[in-house]
C-alpha cells in the first residue's frame, strides 16, 4: 500500500469525520491498471456531512501526501470523494458530493478555500464505477452499500458533465480527450472502460487528423510518448468538438 493511501486511511479511521462507513479504492487503483500519470481514486462514505474543521483536517492531510507537490511523501495524486450515504441512498438526481479533493485544486486549498458540498453529476459515474471495481480499505465495499444508478441518470450525468469538461480543455488536453472518448463508449454500450481502452475502441471510426490526436492522448496516458500539446491546440479543440457532437447526439 502506498504511503499516501495509508496516511489518508489512517486519518479517516482515527478522526472519523462525518462518521465513516467505508473507505475504498476504485478505478485503476482497484484493478491494477494504474498508468504513469493516473490519479488514485478513493471513495469515502459517511453518515453525516463533514464539519468545516473536519474538512480542514482532511485537506491538510491530503496536501501533505497527494501528488508531486506533497510536503511529506510526494507520489501519485489522490482524488478523494466523500459522499454522505443519505445523499445517494435512495438515489436522486442530481446527486450531491459532500467533499471532492483533486490536485487540480491545490492552489485553492493552499489559499484557504475548502471543498464544500455541491451537486455533481459525475457522482453517477463514480458510483457506477465503484460498484463495478472497488477494493475496500475500511468497512464494506461500495457494491454492498450503493444501489445501481439508473441508466437514464447515467446518460443524463454524462450530458450534464460535458460543458464544464470542455471548459477544462486548455492545459488538460490529454485527460479531456480521453474522458470524452470514455463518455462516448459509455453512452453507446453502457460500460465504463479505462480511458485508453475507450479511445482504442473509437479510433477506427474517426477521420484523420482526429484519429491521430486521440491516439496521441492514449499513448501519452500509458507512457509510450511525451504528448506535448503546445502546438496542437487547434487540433485538440477540433477533436474535442467531434467527440462532443457524438455525445450530444445521444441526448437528442
Amino acid at each position: 500500500m502506498e504511503d499516501a493511501i495509508r496516511a489518508v486511511r489512517d486519518h479517516l479511521v482515527r478522526a472519523d469525520p462525518g462518521g465513516v462507513l467505508s473507505v475504498s479504492l476504485f478505478g485503476s487503483a482497484a484493478v491494477g491498471g494504474l498508468r504513469p500519470d493516473s490519479d488514485i481514486d478513493m471513495l469515502v462514505l459517511t453518515r453525516h456531512s463533514l464539519s468545516r474543521a473536519q474538512r480542514q483536517d482532511l485537506v491538510e492531510v491530503l496536501l501533505r501526501y497527494s501528488g508531486r507537490r506533497a510536503t511529506v511523501a510526494p507520489g501519485r495524486p489522490l482524488e478523494v470523494t466523500v459522499l454522505l450515504l443519505g445523499d445517494v441512498v435512495p438515489w436522486t438526481y442530481p446527486p450531491m458530493c459532500d467533499l471532492l479533493y483533486g490536485e487540480w485544486r491545490r492552489e485553492e486549498f493552499l489559499a484557504g478555500r475548502l471543498p464544500e458540498r455541491h451537486p455533481n453529476p459525475d457522482v453517477a459515474v463514480l458510483v457506477t464505477t465503484s460498484r463495478q471495481h472497488a477494493v475496500a480499505l475500511v468497512g464494506p465495499p461500495p457494491q454492498d452499500v450503493l444501489a445501481p444508478v439508473p441508466p437514464a441518470d447515467l446518460r443524463r450525468a454524462i450530458q450534464d458533465s460535458l460543458p464544464p469538461l470542455l471548459d477544462d480543455l486548455p492545459g488538460d488536453e490529454r485527460n479531456v480527450l480521453l474522458t470524452l472518448a470514455r463518455m462516448v463508449v459509455t453512452l453507446e454500450s453502457g460500460r465504463i472502460l479505462p480511458k485508453d481502452a475507450a479511445a482504442q475502441l473509437l479510433l477506427p471510426d474517426l477521420d484523420e487528423p482526429d484519429r491521430a490526436a486521440l491516439s496521441l492522448a492514449a499513448r501519452g496516458y500509458v507512457g509510450e510518448v511525451d504528448d506535448d500539446w503546445t502546438d496542437r491546440q487547434a487540433q485538440a479543440r477540433h477533436t474535442a468538438t467531434v467527440l462532443a457532437a457524438q455525445i450530444r447526439a445521444h441526448g437528442s
